[in-house]
């Protein structure tokens, strides 16, 4: 039988390490002296500290590489548990693969001394909800007061109940020489039937790359470009029309420059 120390030096794990092994039942040792309390192992379990030692250079965890230890003589097992934390590797490997082109990126464009930064762009998902909607062309950006205006007025009679944040949308269908086909949206915690130009609908969560702007509207098409751009360069591809979600708008504040709008583009991986 080994001393703790020699098997420690023979196997390289500590004996810190061992001790710690011995507490959570992953490698115990052979016998441990009532009297003194030393541990000792036996040379076939260097076999063991060996397999422990293999399975933590590939990454796993002490709690994975203790359920694997228990099956180890099954082959099947055994392959299917690797293959799981392969898997779970490369799921990994994707992320943080993503994770450096994004910094690359936002180098890339701090250096290029941009007045937008790519630290301003998130990627969060727009939960599902129930909507009041209306839509029309409008000639120009700025027309789109009016749909609000007239959302307004279709509604008076209604006593609608607005949710908390509302989510005021402005969905962005169809850009084409007479205009631009827009429809708005506000959440709701009412469940009606349509009205004639008036319809109410369940709208999916949506997964988007947004960027939170403070400031006037006409400001927006830059950051338009900005996101799309980003988007292109970060490995993703658009899944839906861009819309905009109003967190401080004219129904609230009168200073443009207070004015808060959150930019938002569906987004999938490429």
């Amino acid at each position: 039988m080994l001393k703790i120390g020699d098997f420690a030096m023979l196997s390289k794990i500590s004996i810190n390490m061992l001790r710690h092994y011995d507490e959570i039942d992953l490698l115990k040792p052979a016998h441990i002296d009532e009297f003194t309390g030393y541990r000792y192992y036996e040379e076939q379990q260097l076999l063991i500290a060996n397999r422990i030692q293999s399975l933590k250079g590939m990454g796993l965890s002490l709690a994975i590489i203790k359920q694997i230890l228990s099956q180890y003589g099954d082959t099947e097992s055994l392959k299917r548990y690797l293959q799981i934390q392969r898997s779970q590797k490369q799921e990994d490997l994707d992320t943080l693969t993503k994770q450096i082109l994004k910094l690359d990126t936002a180098i890339k464009n701090l250096e290029q001394n941009l007045s937008i930064a790519d630290c301003d762009i998130a990627i969060k998902e727009i939960p599902k909800r129930t909507v009041v909607s209306y839509c029309r062309q409008i000639n120009t950006y700025s027309e789109e007061r009016l749909l609000w205006e007239e959302l307004s007025e279709l509604t008076k009679g209604l006593n609608l109940h607005y949710t908390i944040p509302s989510y005021d949308v402005a969905i962005f269908h169809e850009y084409n020489q007479q205009g631009i086909v827009t429809e708005i949206q506000r959440a709701i915690t009412d469940t009606l039937e349509d009205l004639d130009i008036v319809h109410f609908k369940n709208v999916e969560s949506i997964k988007v790359a947004s960027l939170t702007y403070q400031g006037e509207y006409p400001n927006l098409q830059n950051i338009n470009t900005y996101i799309a751009n980003w988007i292109k360069n970060n490995g993703y591809k658009l899944c839906g029309n861009m819309f905009n979600i109003y967190h401080v708008s004219p129904k609230n504040e009168t200073e443009s420059e207070k004015m808060i709008t959150e930019v938002c583009f569906p987004i999938k991986n490429k």
